[in-house]
């Protein structure tokens, strides 16, 4: 590095004289970070005990083939959920290694993450603090306790935020020791670092603009074009993931630009800068999913959200010289930026998980002004308790928030008690009463909630109409099917339900059609061949048209034993029994059972 560059690492933090508490100087830090972890432990003990469940835990877990083997070849290659995070699949495929799909193991790592982030809070605040115990303990608490913060622990899909968090702090961390002692290997520590929060979840691009902030806290000059140049290497990093991702996610995660007018999703933006610091004070009514609302709708639930951004805002401009809150607000809204949906991505409006890093800044911003404050001890001592209370308050709330995650039943619920039109909460919910639980009734209630709201949901179309096969109510089963190709003309699974849905009410014309649609759009795929060709047997007495299904059945999935069953069968009303024998050999060696009419039948053949 250079001279220039030595300099300015030994720049002096701003005067903290006031922050140092004498009665805590003879304590140990590590009895005080100790002390947050262990509270944070028990505050989220009771996760180890859940289970998965169906907010994308099948897509990172319990359906995720790369986690099998494992793959890593595509564990490094491909995207997960619309994102390129190959640490956090790769540390998921340990687990699977270790226990298959049991989830304790997954849940005790992050479990363990949360915890050692707990105890990085804590040093990174004792650090920027000069040392101040009670800064760098309430930090830390408030940061492992936050009700807001259970999602990103309890929910085993949020690995990446565990994950990316703890790197993140750990750069940070190694770049606060390259500038107390500038030297290669904090510097190059705090790079690797970097990259390895990146690839745990690109939202980590943020640390470049951080460490910018830290520099100014700090008290090194932003003018200096040294300062500059060392982050060259950090935003390199963090433009090709930036590009990466937006690459990735403008596929599948981000929503239609032109569908919320611009305006609007400024009014997201405002609103979502409001709301999340009001829950940093009243963390009420949590759940999963915030809905966002109609177009060009601003719900009257938005105006204290907005109310609040304007209000810090301006209290940002009144109080712009004191350093401790602009760091705090900066670091914020930094951290925040790119999740305010400016362009709309996902399905809430809002995601409690967003909060992970950005309330340490507010948080630290907040004692430090507290600590710093030239007022009367006995005033500093009554803020004191009110932190502690907020504190024992938050942990009881944050204890009953991680057991909302126990399973899809408990969390769908709670998302349904405060948003019960909520299409995806009624979706979810109903897939699991019926998939898991068998109360197809319950989840009938659920779907037609979830339709009244979203009648082109393809999920609550698709779902409700395999209920009412289940229930033998065909009427009702091809109405959903027929809307559901209505809204959705070119997804495969639509057609297939509606085909199957007309050859249970005899209408076999349009039964093959959906079949022949079927096979357009998904060529490669064996069942709507295997469903035609029963079609043309036993509706049609068309044998030859039957067969030639049959045959591409088995071409395309030579291990399902019902094709070998049928195609027998065809060579029966053909007279071919040698033929007819090696199918029936075949379906017995995979397992198929084949009916003793059917073996009478080519017996008797001559």
């Amino acid at each position: 590095m250079s001279k220039n560059q030595r300099k300015q690492g030994n720049h002096p933090a701003p005067s903290l004289k006031q922050v140092h508490n004498p009665a805590a100087e003879s304590n140990s830090p590590l009895l005080w970070v100790l002390g947050a972890c262990v509270v944070t432990a028990v505050v989220f003990f009771p996760m180890l005990s859940n289970g998965f469940t169906n907010w994308d835990d099948q897509l990172y877990i319990t359906e995720n083939m790369l986690l099998r083997g494992p793959d890593w070849h595509g564990i490094f290659t491909q995207p997960v959920v619309s994102n390129y995070h190959p640490l956090t699949v790769a540390s998921l495929a340990l687990n699977y290694q270790l226990s298959g799909l049991k989830p304790f193991s997954y849940h005790f790592v992050d479990w363990a993450f949360h915890i050692a982030n707990t105890a990085l809070v804590f040093f990174l605040a004792y650090r920027l603090s000069g040392s101040n115990r009670w800064v760098s303990f309430l930090t830390a608490l408030f940061f492992g306790i936050h009700p807001m913060h259970v999602e990103s622990v309890a929910w085993t899909s949020e690995r990446k935020d565990v994950l990316f968090c703890f790197f993140f702090l750990l750069s940070m961390l190694s770049y606060l020791r390259y500038l107390r002692k500038p030297g290669w290997e904090s510097y190059t520590g705090a790079l690797v670092l970097f990259a390895l929060s990146l690839v745990s979840k690109p939202a980590a691009v943020t640390l470049p603009v951080v460490l910018l902030l830290v520099d100014w806290y700090r008290g090194r000059s932003l003018k200096d074009t040294s300062v500059w140049l060392e982050k060259l290497p950090f935003f390199a990093l963090a433009l090709v993931f930036g590009l990466l991702t937006v690459q990735i996610q403008s596929e599948k995660a981000i929503a239609d630009p032109t569908y919320y007018p611009l305006w609007q999703r400024f009014v997201f933006a405002v609103y979502g800068f409001g709301e999340y610091i009001k829950k940093l004070f009243f963390p009420f009514k949590l759940a999963t999913i915030h809905p966002f609302p109609d177009a060009g709708v601003i719900p009257v639930s938005y105006y204290p959200g907005i109310f609040l951004a304007f209000l810090k805002l301006g209290m940002i401009v009144f109080l712009h010289k004191n350093k401790h809150v602009m760091f705090g607000v900066g670091f914020y809204a930094i951290n925040l930026a790119l999740v305010l949906q400016l362009m709309p991505f996902g399905n809430s409006v809002v995601s409690e998980r967003y909060t992970y890093v950005p309330y340490i800044g507010l948080v630290f911003g907040i004692m430090m002004n507290w600590a710093t404050a030239p007022r009367l001890q006995g005033i500093k001592n009554a803020a004191l308790g009110v932190f502690l209370v907020a504190a024992f308050v938050f942990a009881i709330l944050a204890n009953k928030q991680v057991k909302v995650w126990k399973d899809s039943l408990t969390l769908w619920t709670k998302a349904i008690e405060i948003y019960p039109d909520s299409y995806i909460a009624r979706s979810n919910r109903g897939h699991y009463l019926a998939n898991e639980l068998k109360q197809y009734d319950q989840a009938l209630a659920d779907y037609t909630v979830a339709l009244e709201t979203e009648p082109q949901h393809p999920n609550s179309l698709d779902n409700r109409t395999v209920i009412y096969l289940h229930k033998e109510n065909y009427e009702a089963a091809y109405a959903d099917a027929d809307n559901y190709v209505r809204y959705h003309p070119n997804m495969y699974r639509a057609y297939l339900l509606r085909a199957f849905t007309a050859d249970r009410l005899k209408k076999y014309d349009q039964a093959l059609a959906d079949y022949a649609k079927c096979i357009e759009l998904e060529p490669e795929n064996e069942e709507p061949r295997g469903n035609r060709g029963v079609i043309y047997y036993n509706a049609k007495q068309d044998y030859k048209a039957a067969k030639a299904d049959f045959d591409a059945g088995i071409r395309l999935n030579p291990k399902k034993g019902v094709n070998y069953v049928n195609r027998a069968r065809c060579w029966v009303q053909f007279g071919n029994k040698a033929e007819a024998q090696k199918d029936i050999e075949t379906a017995k060696q995979l397992g198929e059972k084949v009916d003793d009419n059917l073996i009478k039948a080519v017996e008797a053949m001559p």
